[in-house]
């Protein structure tokens, strides 16, 4: 059969190129699909509009169909040719057009469909945030509509639907992390699914991919953009949408003011005694409005809470060890639903104290020349140095200074030194310590003190 060759033998004529020229109706007709072997318009009106096809073969034969092209239910339509071009001026929407040509084992198996879309322009009458939906990760519209599905069907007779694109804009907020602040971000995408049955929210998928709203703004709907082509655009809007959701930003620094202090840390890992921990937190405010931090210090046996503030920036010295767990609680005054939180741990570590029992001054310049202690979470210290006869060579209150081995100026002869050293750990006990620390020395060093002295 002529059709049966049409739609299998034939196939291996099938090109991408555009077989058909389509004009007419209002404004320039619009090429929505060109795929399944078959070129898909849209127009606007059918006044003055026209299908015309060229080719080397004169004379040929215009078909149609509605659903399925085969010969039992495609009809033949009339044309005006004029040498080897030959236009069809009285097309119908919803109907595949097609060519079949005359001549012997080849034959034309491209074809065009017109949908006529002043049928099917989009009626926004309405447009509402869906009471019912959870806003904080995202929002859902709904509203009064007519969207009728635009269906056309491919020579096999399998019916495909052209996605309309909408458009939504509003205004919303943009964090900068390298500014540490949000700026304001205009949003204005297109997406391809109805705007009554889409959730938009950062979901990574990209049609569905809106920043969150996180200000007061008006939002707009407008489209489709097939109406936005011809000219009919339409638009509805929300003027004053109150923000729901939420986004928190947070940032932490810890400096250790304890003696030899303002070392920057940061709060990963294990922190020295006394160390000040500045917690802030940045919201779109005022739609965040509830800030809530808590301290709570990890017994073994159970929690203690330690302090609760309210305030987007908390200040707090942790000055004993153990283990912390600090709360933040970002929440909307406008919804119960929208809330954020977050858990800082901290851990301070024990009290730690050695004191080495030798050093050789002025010997090895850089190593081991001073007698110096090592420390961990050292609240408060002071210590001395005296020889045998008690005579205090040397004071200080820095642990991380000490005794170059010197008195007045000049090294002290070799031999045993004794220290003394008061200090208090994170757990607020004071300890001291006692001991002796050998000076070992050379010969060549002339400089010495006189150990009677």
């Amino acid at each position: 059969m002529l059709f049966a060759c049409m739609l299998s033998i034939c196939a291996m004529y099938a090109q991408d190129t555009e077989y058909y020229t389509v004009t007419g109706g209002k404004g320039t007709p619009l090429q929505v699909a060109n795929s399944d072997r078959i070129q898909v318009y849209l127009v606007y009106g059918l006044e003055n509009l026209q299908i015309s096809y060229t080719s080397p073969s004169t004379p040929h034969q215009w078909y149609r169909y509605k659903i399925k092209a085969d010969e039992n239910e495609v009809e033949k339509v009339s044309s005006v040719q004029t040498g080897t071009t030959s236009v069809v001026t009285d097309a119908e929407e919803g109907y595949g057009y097609f060519v079949l040509e005359e001549k012997e084992n080849w034959f034309m198996n491209r074809f065009v469909w017109i949908m006529d879309y002043s049928n099917y322009e989009p009626d926004l009458r309405s447009f509402r945030v869906a009471p019912d939906f959870e806003e904080c990760e995202g929002i859902r519209f709904e509203g009064d509509a007519d969207i009728r599905d635009l269906v056309y069907y491919t020579p096999t007779g399998s019916p495909k639907q052209i996605n309309r694109e909408f458009e939504l804009s509003y205004s919303t907020l943009e964090w900068n992390d390298a500014l540490k602040s949000f700026s304001p971000l205009e949003v204005s995408k297109t997406f391809n699914t109805n705007p009554f049955a889409t959730t938009f929210r950062p979901s990574g998928v990209s049609e569905r991919n809106f920043p969150l709203i996180l200000t007061d703004t008006e939002i707009l709907l407008s489209g489709d953009l097939f109406a936005r082509h011809f000219g009919v655009e339409k638009s509805v809007s929300i003027p004053y949408y109150e923000a729901q959701a939420i986004e928190v930003h947070t940032d932490t620094a810890a400096v250790y003011i304890g003696p030899g202090g303002n070392v920057q840390a940061e709060i990963e890992g294990e922190l020295l005694a006394p160390t000040e921990v500045t917690f802030r937190a940045d919201a779109n405010i005022p739609v965040a409005s509830v800030f809530i931090w808590k301290i709570l210090r990890l017994n073994e046996s159970d929690t203690t809470e330690l302090i609760r503030f309210n305030g987007e920036e908390l200040v707090y010295t942790f000055d004993r060890d153990g283990a912390y767990e600090v709360e933040l609680e970002v929440s909307s005054s406008r919804s119960k639903k929208c809330e954020y939180r977050a858990i800082f741990n901290i851990v301070i570590t024990e009290t730690l104290l050695e004191i080495p029992n030798a050093f050789s001054p002025g010997c090895t310049p850089g190593i081991n020349d001073i007698f110096r202690v090592r420390s961990k979470s050292v609240v408060n210290f002071r210590g001395w140095i005296f020889n045998r006869w008690g005579t205090e060579l040397f004071q200080w209150t820095d642990p991380s200074q000490g005794w170059d081995g010197t008195y007045r100026g000049k090294y002290v002869p070799a031999g045993a030194y004794y220290y003394l050293i008061e200090y208090t750990g994170t757990n607020g006990r004071k300890r001291v310590r006692k001991g002796d620390v050998n000076v070992f020395r050379t010969k060549d060093i002339k400089m010495e003190a006189d150990p009677a002295e």
